[in-house]
């Protein structure tokens, strides 16, 4: 073989190597695992750092698929996974504290801010206390997890329609925030 022989044939062979691969990435999986992720740093006097948030900014999942959400963290307490519409993110520390929007699908949760007793409602579907997980599809889907144990989990069914991006938060650390990317 010559060299032009062997160009030709090392590019045949990572083209279809990269075409192999896209197709493969390109497949949603039907359940995803979504964790959060703790590291914090202090400066007496002068500041705490939380950098409590998701394992992940964006997840794909296939709609029918199921969100696997694990709370590994037991230090900090439950956790929601609360669907908002992208405009009711709060996007600066003087939003985090006023979220009129997280504010409401709290109250829908049954919790009280001046105790620490925990919500009458784990689950919300579009805002709304049931005793079963939420669908997860649109903004008002809210599921409740992980109460003091650590590893608590919960499935949600995504049926969001494919092509959906779902923008998603925790009511209770606001700062936590990713997408679904429904395929």
């Amino acid at each position: 073989m010559n060299g032009r022989t062997l160009v030709a044939l090392g590019t045949t062979l990572a083209l279809t190597a990269g075409l192999t691969g896209a197709s493969v990435a390109s497949a949603a999986p039907s359940k995803v695992t979504i964790k959060e992720r703790q590291k914090m740093k202090m400066k007496p006097n002068r500041y705490i750092q939380d950098g409590l948030r998701w394992d992940k900014d964006v997840y794909t999942v296939k709609s029918g698929g199921t969100l696997h959400v694990v709370d590994n963290v037991v230090s900090e307490g439950p956790h929601t996974v609360s669907i908002m519409r992208p405009q009711d993110l709060p996007r600066t520390a003087a939003q985090m504290m006023s979220c009129k929007a997280c504010n409401s699908l709290i109250a829908a949760h049954g919790a009280d801010p001046n105790s620490d007793a925990p919500p009458k409602f784990p689950f919300l579907e579009n805002g709304t206390g049931q005793d079963t997980p939420p669908n997860m599809d649109r903004p008002g889907d809210s599921a409740l997890v992980g109460e003091g144990k650590k590893n608590e989990s919960i499935d949600l069914k995504v049926t969001a329609k494919k092509g959906t991006t779902l923008h998603f938060m925790c009511l209770i650390h606001p700062w936590m925030q990713a997408q679904i990317k429904v395929k």
